[in-house]
């Protein structure tokens, strides 16, 4: 799947073949618009960059050139262009494509200022309309994009632009009902099967019900220190929340939900309260406490044992290019154990091109429990992990896509001899992004310490989601 930014291609087109008509304009920037005109965007930047590099006065060919960045999903090459080029971009139509730069990037709040007197200036106006459902769709509420998507319809009734920008809105808006199977595997013969039943109902502008029921099993060899209590070798959990999510603004979502965990008769109360709260185009953070079972194993959940969590997590976008995340939870276990976890990342976008993504960096985790009471779970006293990460992006037509996530790295605790490897790669084929039904296909595999302490684990797992 093209990134959407690059689906717009026809719709600014217009414009420009308007300005290559032009006897001013020089032939390389004429051959620029018609190679993007005809769906040559790499060549077509490529020719335009070389362009504005000599006549770096022609105004349409800078704008066009930032344009033709943005439909990359190059929004820092884009940005960069305008910052170097003011003149353009406090033109009446420079507003727009700074706008248009800032609402695919995903700095909400900017955009929408940048783009306030377009909109204001020309309330039916095409692109203003475009540009701002671009960043709303982005926001807590993304139906209050949906006038704008409605203002874009009737400005391009039956354009492909305006059905695209209509699908990519809907998916944030619509309701869903997905059935979620996932399994996994480890190096101490550990499984675990967990088909899930979700659903969220939206209602209104900022209101969405959600629900989740699922039936779970976790299986251990009767030898194993990590089996059941009871004896069996399989153990299963049967559990169910429901709750809300509700947008109180634009950057702000509150969310709730309640349910109960059974095993073997034995009932445990679950509950999620979570607080996610943009403070500007840089920096938001979400805060999430919780309650459930230690599911580690056969053996901690026998045991009865559950946790209480609190979340919190911080992320940093200074520019479009770099991303940070910080993680620090902390847990108390009903066996009157309690744990730190601190995970640090850092990425860069380095590759943006049509149809594909790479962003590679780096990350750090340090977790650290107060004692290990041999209760089925993972508890070491000073584990670290640092690794150097990649996430690809590889679309495959406009409706399905493929991701890749790796990561290369070394772990320690305090029992080991000696730094040992801790590498990952994942792998996720999404068919139907924008279509109601949607089928999810993902795979894992991790050499690192797990949950009981394993070396190496293996997941898999299929998702079907119906949109309505």
């Amino acid at each position: 799947m093209k990134p959407l930014a690059w689906l717009v291609g026809a719709l600014l087109a217009a414009p420009a073949c308007t300005w290559a008509q032009s006897p001013t304009i020089q032939p390389l920037d004429t051959q620029a618009r018609a190679l993007m005109w005809t769906g040559h965007v790499d060549d077509a930047t490529r020719t335009m960059r070389e362009y504005v590099a000599g006549h770096p006065g022609d105004q349409a060919a800078v704008l066009d050139l930032a344009r033709y960045l943005t439909w990359n999903g190059d929004y820092a090459g884009a940005r960069g262009v305008l910052d170097a080029h003011p003149e353009a971009t406090r033109s009446s139509e420079g507003q727009v494509v700074l706008a248009g730069v800032l609402a695919w990037g995903g700095w909400i709040r900017t955009a929408q200022q940048v783009n306030a007197a377009p909109l204001a200036a020309d309330p039916d106006g095409l692109l203003p309309n475009y540009v701002q459902a671009i960043a709303l769709r982005q926001s807590a509420r993304p139906r209050e994009a949906l006038p704008y998507v409605a203002a874009v319809k009737r400005a391009r009734p039956d354009g492909k632009d305006a059905r695209d920008l209509e699908r990519s809105v809907r998916i944030r808006t619509d309701s869903f009902v997905a059935l979620d199977y996932q399994h996994g595997s480890d190096s101490d013969d550990l499984e675990r099967s967990q088909p899930t039943l979700r659903a969220e109902l939206a209602q209104g502008e900022a209101l969405r019900w959600t629900a989740e029921f699922g039936r779970w099993d976790y299986r251990a060899p009767l030898s194993s220190p990590f089996a059941s209590i009871t004896g069996a070798r399989m153990l299963a959990e049967n559990r169910g929340l429901v709750g809300l999510r509700y947008a109180p603004s634009l950057y702000t979502t509150l969310s709730a939900a309640v349910g109960r965990s059974s095993i073997d008769g034995s009932g445990t109360t679950l509950w999620r309260l979570g607080l996610d709260h943009r403070f500007g185009d840089t920096f938001r953070a979400d805060l999430l406490a919780d309650h459930d079972r230690v599911a580690a194993s056969p053996r901690s959940l026998s045991l009865g044992l559950d946790r209480t969590s609190v979340t919190g997590h911080a992320q940093w976008t200074p520019d479009f290019r770099w991303t940070g995340d910080l993680w620090l939870r902390r847990d108390h276990f009903s066996d009157s154990n309690n744990s730190t976890d601190l995970n640090a990342a850092l990425r860069r976008a380095v590759v943006r091109q049509p149809g594909v993504m790479l962003d590679l960096g780096a990350s750090a985790e340090h977790l650290s429990f107060d004692r290990n009471p041999g209760h089925g779970y993972y508890a070491p006293d000073n584990y670290r992990r640092y690794a150097l990460t990649a996430n690809l992006y590889v679309g495959l037509g406009e409706d399905a896509g493929l991701s890749l996530q790796a990561g290369l790295g070394r772990q320690r605790d305090e029992t080991f001899t000696s730094w040992r490897r801790a590498n990952d790669i994942n792998a996720s084929l999404v068919v139907g992004i924008f279509s109601p039904w949607q089928l999810s296909v993902n795979a894992g595999y991790s050499e690192r310490v797990l949950n009981t302490g394993a070396y190496e684990g293996r997941s898999w797992g299929i998702t079907l989601t119906r949109r309505f």
